[in-house]
């Protein structure tokens, strides 16, 4: 077996770039992190053969090859076990404290499933963050029929990353009846009828879920792998195919889109930074801070929700082949509370990463009078 993965080794794709080991191992061995287009089963959420494999050789690559050698321990496996939780839940809006108490009998164990590559837990952990998250849809979707009372003073926090976990069923309740009513809110607040905000909210919830139940045993395998190599280097990822193709996009200094760099804060994609050169920044009508709510394709096809969407969908969406259209909905970054979302229409173009480019200089130093 060692032999099979010192043959690979010899391949471009494992050479260390810049001291960052890129990991290629789902493509070679077929396990693909693209979110199906259907329901997974929960029956097929179990780790398979080729899991197995491909943890076998990411180890025996770590531990082998990569220029850190962080020994594989109960103090590994606390930070893997951490990051795998926060991977799933980083707002802490799904699941329970005793959902993390029942797991945490997990918390020293995780250095004994890449040994043994024995992921049964893992897959545990998800299948209970999965009906978590469809509980949720299920709560906020019945509280669209009810009448909320903004007269009294409440708040509702966006970003959770800090908080705790919902201590209790009645405690989450709670959290995610602010987070309806405030959604609620901003939808009146930009003019949206009742029936059309419960429509658009309705839609947001119902996804929100239907994404997480098409995740399939791959997409969890990833994310495990992911809060292992990252554990032991911030800057050392498995790549997925989408994953790869953002690396090759990043490495050939070029792609074709808006030209704007993003992020996720809380529920929303926010422009990052502008790219010089590109469509957004010539237009000016996007900037920093801005925040996209919504993305269609052309003059005419329908702009489609995003708030909620994980990252790198919305990124797919945006991106196109030059000349094509494409239009967003836009949340100005210094737009006061409630302000009415704006719809620009931008043309996609060939982007140039230049900044990203390596760049060297030679400087001269002045010492004892020469130079």
């Amino acid at each position: 077996m060692q032999q099979h993965y010192r043959r690979l080794l010899n391949t471009r794709a494992w050479r260390p770039i810049s001291h960052t080991w890129i990991l290629f191992l789902g493509v070679l061995l077929g396990c693909t992190a693209t979110a199906n287009a259907r329901e997974i089963t929960l029956d097929s959420l179990k780790p398979t053969a080729e899991h197995q494999k491909a943890t076998e050789a990411i180890l025996f690559l770590m531990q082998r090859y990569h220029y850190s050698r962080v020994a594989i321990d109960d103090e590994l496996s606390a930070q893997i076990f951490d990051r795998f939780l926060e991977s799933l839940d980083p707002q802490k809006s799904f699941m329970l404290a005793s959902d993390v108490e029942e797991f945490d009998q997990f918390r020293l164990e995780f250095d004994d499933a890449l040994r043994k590559a024995r992921l049964n837990p893992v897959f545990d952990i998800f299948k209970r963050f999965r009906a978590r998250v469809g509980e949720r849809a299920a709560f906020a979707q019945s509280q669209l029929t009810r009448e909320f009372d903004f007269t009294i003073d409440e708040n509702y926090t966006f970003n959770r990353e800090d908080t705790v976990w919902p201590q209790s069923q009645k405690a989450v309740d709670e959290l995610w009846r602010k987070r309806v009513k405030n959604d609620v809110l901003n939808l009146r607040l930009a003019e949206q009828t009742n029936n059309e905000l419960v429509k658009t909210l309705g839609e947001r919830y119902e996804r929100m879920a239907r994404r997480i139940s098409q995740l399939s045993a791959n997409d969890v395998f990833q994310i495990f792998i992911n809060a292992y190599s990252q554990s032991v280097e911030p800057h050392t990822s498995y790549f997925s195919p989408r994953s790869s193709e953002n690396f090759k996009i990043n490495m050939s200094l070029s792609l074709e889109g808006i030209g704007a760099a993003l992020r996720t804060e809380g529920e929303y994609t926010v422009v990052q930074r502008v790219i010089a050169g590109g469509p957004a920044a010539i237009s000016e009508l996007i900037s920093a801070d801005d925040r996209i709510v919504g993305v269609g394709e052309g003059e005419d096809e329908e702009i489609i929700d995003v708030v909620s969407w994980p990252l790198p969908d919305v990124v797919d969406l945006i991106r196109g082949p030059k000349g094509s259209t494409i239009r967003l909905r836009i949340l100005p970054g210094n737009a006061p509370t409630g302000a009415h979302p704006e719809v620009i229409t931008l043309v996609r173009a060939k982007i140039k990463l230049e900044e990203q480019a390596a760049k060297k200089s030679v400087v001269e130093v002045s010492r004892a009078g020469k130079t």
